[in-house]
């Protein structure tokens, strides 16, 4: 399983991203601090993925303004942008 990646460069408050290629775990954060290795995640597949979605509506993690993917297999391709 890989590492995961910080899909966000800056604090955000919105998300939109699609996962292009193999199966990840999106978990959020609140400073650039990456999760534990054995964090779970929502899984994500192929086409899927959030559209201009706030990150309050994605997660119960009160001020979350990082986004984090890890891949579920040996590889994974993920377009993201953010506000």
């Amino acid at each position: 399983v890989g590492q995961w990646t910080q899909l966000t460069n800056a604090d955000v408050s919105a998300i939109t991203f699609q996962v292009h290629k193999g199966f990840v775990k999106i978990r959020f954060t609140t400073d650039t601090t990456e999760p534990a290795d054995d964090a779970g995640g929502f899984i994500y597949g192929p086409m899927e993925g959030e559209k201009l979605s706030a990150l309050s509506d994605l997660t119960t993690l009160a001020s979350a303004d990082r986004v984090w993917a890890r891949p579920c297999g040996k590889e994974a391709e993920v377009f993201v942008d953010h506000a």
